[in-house]
């Protein structure tokens, strides 16, 4: 079902200090309806473009950055369409931007989030003098029923965490669903039945910005194939607010959330990491092969490379930034689209999910004029500038906890 919306009360845009305006359109009568497509169109007269910051708020608050400071002192954006299926990036267009773009971050993050409340277009104005008003905007969302996982992730939220940041997790958990797709064997754990994972949520203040991140990974193993059955996600609240204010919480909680389903943490102990500490550590699940050999145009399989800089929790735990760039599942956060490969998905089959290839972004090999435009090389801390991230223990649960055999 697609339902389109308009709010054409102009709000004005002062010309004096740097201010913000928002502009709502109510969403309702959907009732448990979720996202599966958002498209955004605006209308908004500013001199010198460069001076805004456009973003899409959804009903929990949950942000995703259309543009960011584009166009510089040209003017205006003239029924600017965003759209995340658009080939032609903001970034590369000019003012008055007519036509159809696709955002800096990606309204895909809103899918199979409720649709029903309401959406809120918010507009920065980051500098002094130009001013403007916003004309008008319009929301198209496309809405289905909520879907039934087969495999699911219990999150269950231990405190410090705001509604946005819950929708967040919400979010990232529902995005694995879509990509692990077969249940796994219930398992005790203290006690307590689990099918099929439950990650333990919760924001504390810690170090600040950018120092340390939080702690993310596995907790408890199941015996035999040591597929994790509990997790936890601690988050220091000064990163989370950064996050929520330029819109990359929900990818970073969908890098963090693949961590506590394995990637990067139960690699040795399944024998798919080589080279470890070295110039050259691979990942060798043939699926992930695969995958990384077709990227290349090639038939025959490739050792998939793994991050050899970066501190603890990066180093050896995530793919090859210098190779892969703005691949979600690097060890730094680019701007923009981080898209899940085929790849990605593939070494998730290799720890022994059952996957779903379908679920894969689009997503090719940067050429090296890409990589240097995305500034790869120059990261100053992990995680995309976000913090360390800590791997906390993991324990392997006994035989006997096993409640399927």
């Amino acid at each position: 079902m697609r339902t389109e919306l308009t709010n054409a009360t102009p709000v004005p845009i002062s010309p004096g200090a740097p201010s913000t305006v928002t502009s709502r359109i109510t969403v309702s009568g959907l009732g448990d309806a979720v996202v599966e497509d958002v498209d955004v169109t605006v209308d908004i007269e500013h001199s010198w473009t460069g001076d805004l910051m456009i973003s899409l708020l959804n009903p929990s608050g949950q942000r995703v950055v259309l543009s960011d400071r584009r166009g510089g002192r040209r003017d205006d954006f003239r029924d600017t369409v965003f759209d995340s299926d658009a080939s032609l990036p903001i970034t590369s267009g000019t003012p008055p931007f007519r036509g159809t773009f696709r955002p800096e971050g990606n309204l895909a993050d809103f899918r199979n989030r409720p649709a029903d409340g309401d959406w809120t277009l918010e507009i920065r104005d980051r500098a002094f003098q130009d001013g403007g008003r916003l004309r008008r905007w319009s929301l198209a969302i496309t809405t289905a029923a909520p879907p039934e996982p087969a495999f699911r992730i219990d999150v269950r939220f231990r405190g410090g965490l705001t509604a946005a940041q819950q929708d967040a997790f919400a979010a990232a958990a529902q995005r694995w669903s879509e990509i692990i797709v077969g249940d796994l064997p219930s398992v005790m754990v203290n006690g307590e039945l689990v099918d099929d994972v439950v990650i333990d949520a919760s924001g504390v203040p810690i170090d600040g910005p950018r120092g340390v991140l939080g702690q993310a990974g596995p907790t408890r193993l199941r015996p035999g194939s040591f597929l994790p059955a509990w997790g936890m996600m601690q988050f220091d609240t000064a990163d989370l607010a950064q996050m929520e204010a330029d819109g990359s919480l929900v990818r970073v909680i969908i890098h963090e959330m693949g961590h506590v389903l394995g990637f990067g943490t139960i690699w040795d102990r399944l024998g798919l990491r080589q080279g470890a500490g070295t110039i050259n550590p691979t990942f060798t699940g043939p699926n992930a092969m695969r995958e990384f050999g077709a990227l290349q145009g090639l038939t025959t399989p490739v050792p998939v490379s793994v991050a050899n800089t970066g501190g603890a929790g990066t180093r050896d735990a995530h793919w090859r930034e210098a190779v892969f760039g703005n691949e979600l599942l690097t060890g730094f956060l680019n701007t923009g689209v981080n898209p899940i490969s085929r790849m990605s998905i593939a070494s998730f089959e290799d720890l022994g999910y059952q996957v779903n290839y379908a679920a894969a972004d689009p997503y090719d090999l940067p050429t090296a004029l890409l990589l240097a435009i995305m500034g790869v090389g120059m990261e100053e801390h992990d995680h995309g500038d976000r913090g360390i991230i800590i791997i906390p223990e993991q324990t392997i649960l006994p035989e006997s906890a096993l409640a399927e055999r």
